[in-house]
């Protein structure tokens, strides 16, 4: 066992235990403590040099992590004023550099326990993991212990973990920082949670930001997406009620925010025992001060969205004549899974309307019953008006104010002015769009003489993002029977709507379509499973076998046509193949090839194919014949020729694809028996077939086992299962020997030389 040096003349008995490293960490042997060893290297004052320093002290723990964050801010600052790498750095952070740097050596002086429960405290009854979290302008801090309780009620609070981070150069209001400081709480929590070898131990959290635990514990409220999803992850993680208030002065975590130095932290005892209420008998009922309610007008929180659309308009007067005002709330407009639905819904809004209006006499709409048609047709140019309004409110304004007669679009002029008004950002700049006589927005362009329907050739715009035009898209499609992209957009035009992006929307509606993905979609990929022990055991070639049967193939024997079958043998390790000629596909003519490949390759410990009947039944005849010798007998001499029985294992049936190994070299004989038969098959017989399996076979073992180096010219010849096989390449090497040629020899000589090289190459 090799020692290190520092510890062969080591007295156990007489001599102080020395510090060891473990993982980085310096480990006092004698003191059980967990201390640093500061060992700083001459640097250049730049940016570079300060960042080596920095990361020099390594501190996985967090022991000093208030410590190391004065360092990252200060080279934050240089970040935040563009200096260089390699740049000097200012004079103002040359002196807090050189301050910070020469305090490094205290830290030296700063150790833990390295176990989290003291001598003889005995089996803890109660585990709790307290995290507290705070920030600053500076920083982001989190703190972490481990509360133990013993059968005789005694409390040991030992630090876990701390956190310190720089607060991010981009500007961010102060309950978002909380946040994140509990977000980074929470993820250092459920690792030492997994970590511990304590059975789920109780998880507590600490903030001094009544903000924090308002967004936390809030269930009605709903915030912007930087909120939401730190919110949502700390509600995968704890549950609302973990969360607790401390104020200030009693959170740890308040130093790892915003730094201190080296002296300062070797006496905080805040920092390494924690607050004191964490050593009483009972925390479950600190701290648990009322949280204020979330204040509605907090800027995280979202505002709800309504659009209102009020219709003054007076139809002309009839028996059919309708005056109600149209009001609805886009919000609600999401509820709905189709756009019929969405219309009665808003069909039984009207009714209900004109129901309460006071001019009685203009109300036709039936009470009850399903509605009509032109009832839903009002629904729909209601909805899209509300849609409209939302998303083109400015657009509308802007056209609601030019004149009557600028508003033809007979005239050209109109045109003009209407995109005059519009901003060249708006999506509606290039639709030349206008209102029509029921308040809509429409599409210009240039047919307006053209003998085509009102709705084609001035088509209802709609917006790109918008649950109405998920819900016309997701109507529309259903009605061309989930066909293509083109399809359902020409649907869409020629129903007259003109949706901003249209293509774009349509496909990505498409793209989450159910039944299309399950029509259109890619055949599922079975995982394959692992591979077999024997296919990565290196054994002698063919120790373990695969086999199966191929063919058939038709043969001349005077003037009868005979069919001849292939039995391929493949080695699992080596990938070299075998192949043999079966006369039937009967039992016998299997055991006899069976035979003849054993003979020639040697033992086989395993042979795995299909359920052949051929091999079914080699496999019940050898069985059979087992039985009626003495098997013990029979495995005793095999085991002092270093062999076992054969055994046969058989893929489940009708399961090709587990004998894919086999079934692949089947294809590349039979890719390489097409080339030989073409030269080679004008007439053939047993001999002939023979013949051509075993140069078949020749040229399958003559194949590169990989091909990764066939294009660099200094690799080295590559591995065929030949090479495995006989040992020899494709190249013959010449004969051993030095040969040279005499200066003069006489024709008779010289056919005596010829004749003795021939003899020795012979």
């Amino acid at each position: 066992m090799k020692i290190a040096p520092d510890l062969k003349d080591l007295d156990l008995r007489h001599d102080t235990l020395p510090v060891q490293r473990s993982l980085g960490t310096y480990w006092c042997i004698e003191s059980d403590t967990i201390g640093f060893r500061i060992e700083l290297k001459d640097k250049p004052l730049t940016r570079r040099g300060i960042l080596s320093t920095v990361c020099s002290v390594y501190d996985p723990l967090g022991i000093v992590a208030p410590v190391i964050l004065v360092g990252k801010q200060l080279l934050q600052e240089l970040c935040r004023d563009g200096i260089g790498w390699d740049d000097p750095v200012p004079s103002h952070i040359h002196s807090q550099w050189e301050k910070w740097r020469s305090e490094l050596a205290l830290l030296e002086e700063i150790t833990i326990t390295r176990c989290v429960k003291p001598p003889g405290f005995g089996e803890p009854v109660v585990m709790e993991l307290h995290s507290f979290s705070d920030t600053s302008d500076l920083g982001l801090g989190q703190v972490t212990y481990l509360r133990l309780v013993n059968n005789s009620n005694q409390v040991h609070v030992s630090f876990l973990m701390g956190k310190a981070r720089v607060a991010p150069l981009k500007p961010m209001s102060t309950p978002r920082r909380e946040l994140t400081a509990a977000v980074i709480s929470v993820n250092v929590t459920s690792m030492l949670s997994r970590e511990l070898n304590y059975k789920d131990p109780v998880e507590v959290y600490y903030t001094d930001s009544s903000v924090v635990l308002g967004y936390i514990r809030n269930e009605a409220k709903r915030f912007h997406n930087y909120v939401g999803n730190r919110v949502h992850h700390i509600h995968d993680s704890s549950k609302p009620q973990q969360w607790h208030y401390v104020a200030s002065t009693d959170n740890p975590a308040d130093v790892a925010s915003r730094g201190t130095t080296a002296k300062r932290l070797s006496e905080h005892e805040l920092w390494f025992k924690g607050p004191s209420f964490l050593w009483e008998n009972n925390v479950s009922v600190v701290n648990m001060n009322p949280v204020p309610d979330l204040n509605p007008e907090d800027e995280e929180v979202k505002k709800v969205k309504t659009a209102v659309l009020v219709s003054n308009q007076v139809m002309a007067e009839s028996t059919e004549a309708k005056h109600f005002p149209e009001f609805l709330e886009l919000e609600r407009f999401n509820h709905s899974s189709s756009l019929g639905r969405l219309k009665r819904s808003t069909v039984r809004i009207q009714r209900m309307i004109e129901k309460n209006h006071s001019n009685k006499q203009h109300n036709s709409r039936p009470v009850s019953g399903p509605p009509a048609v032109e009832e839903m047709r009002s629904a729909e140019e209601v909805i899209i008006k509300s849609v409209q309004y939302w998303y083109f409110g400015k657009e509308i304004q802007v056209l609601q104010n030019i004149s009557s007669k600028d508003r033809m679009f007979q005239n050209h002029q109109s045109a003009h002015n209407r995109n005059k008004q519009l901003k060249q950002t708006s999506s509606l700049f290039r639709l030349d769009p206008f209102l029509d006589e029921k308040g809509m927005l429409r599409v210009g362009g240039r047919l307006q003489k053209a003998a085509l329907a009102f709705e084609v050739k001035h088509p209802i715009v709609m917006p790109k993002k918008s649950h109405v035009t998920e819900l016309l898209i997701r109507q529309y499609h259903s009605q061309e029977r989930h066909q293509g992209c083109g399809m359902t957009h020409n649907a869409l035009r020629q129903a007259g709507y003109w949706i901003i992006n249209g293509r774009s929307s349509v496909s990505r509606h498409l793209r989450k379509c159910t039944i299309c993905r399950k029509l259109r979609g890619p055949a599922q990929v079975q995982k394959m499973a692992n591979l077999p022990e024997e296919r990565i055991t290196p054994t002698a070639p063919f120790t373990y076998s695969g086999m199966d049967v191929f063919g058939p193939w038709y043969i001349k024997e005077g003037r009868k046509e005979l069919k001849r079958w292939g039995l391929i043998f493949t080695c699992l390790c080596s990938r070299a193949i075998h192949l043999e000629t079966l006369n039937s596909m009967e039992t016998d003519a299997f055991i006899n090839a069976l035979r003849r490949f054993i003979n020639r390759r040697g033992k086989v410990r395993e042979l795995r194919c299909d359920q052949g009947t051929n091999f079914a039944g080699g496999k019940n005849e050898l069985n059979a014949a087992l039985r009626e010798v003495n098997t013990d007998s029979v495995k005793n001499f095999l085991v002092t020729q270093d062999c076992d029985l054969i055994e046969f294992k058989m893929n489940v049936p009708s399961a090709s694809h587990m004998g894919g190994i086999w079934e692949r070299l089947i294809r590349t004989v039979r890719s390489v028996l097409s080339g030989l038969l073409e030269d080679h098959a004008q007439q053939l017989d047993d001999e002939a077939l023979r013949t051509l399996f075993t140069e078949a076979e020749n040229i399958v073992n003559s194949r590169p086992l990989t091909i990764d180096n066939l294009t660099d010219p200094e690799a080295p010849e590559p591995i065929t299962p030949n090479h495995l096989l006989t040992l020899k390449a494709k190249v013959v090497l010449p004969p051993p020997g030095n040969f040279s040629r005499p200066g003069h020899v006489t024709p008779s000589q010289s056919f005596c030389l010829r004749d003795a090289s021939r003899h020795a190459l012979v």
